[in-house]
């Protein structure tokens, strides 16, 4: 199984940039210093953000793109998916998957 195909990779550093942002953001506007480890919402915000920019990104990831092959001796078409993917999930489902992750980790407390 392949970790990631094509731009893939890119998802989970996308969703890291964003959950670090968030923390940097919490800590400049609360004194609290582990404000982020003891709220949700923080996390939510940052998964949040990292879905919206995936789901702005998907068609760079190449969702939905495709290469239709016929095989010589039946005639048959075959679909071949060129997608980007992460662990073996294509890229147009990691914006729901972000979202969930961030509904799940919104209720995670430390």
């Amino acid at each position: 199984m392949l970790v990631w195909r094509g731009k893939g990779f890119l998802v989970a550093l996308i969703a890291f940039g964003c959950l670090i942002l968030t923390d940097l953001a919490t800590r400049s506007m609360f004194t609290d210093k582990g404000y982020y480890q003891h709220h949700g919402w923080p996390k939510l915000v940052g998964f949040f953000i990292a879905a919206v920019s995936v789901y702005a990104l998907r068609s760079w990831f190449g969702c939905g793109r495709e290469r239709i092959l016929i095989e010589r001796e039946t005639g048959q078409e075959v679909k071949i998916s060129l997608e980007d993917s992460l662990l073996g999930i294509p890229v147009r489902f990691w914006p729901f998957i972000l979202l969930g992750l961030g509904v799940v980790f919104s209720f995670v407390r430390e």
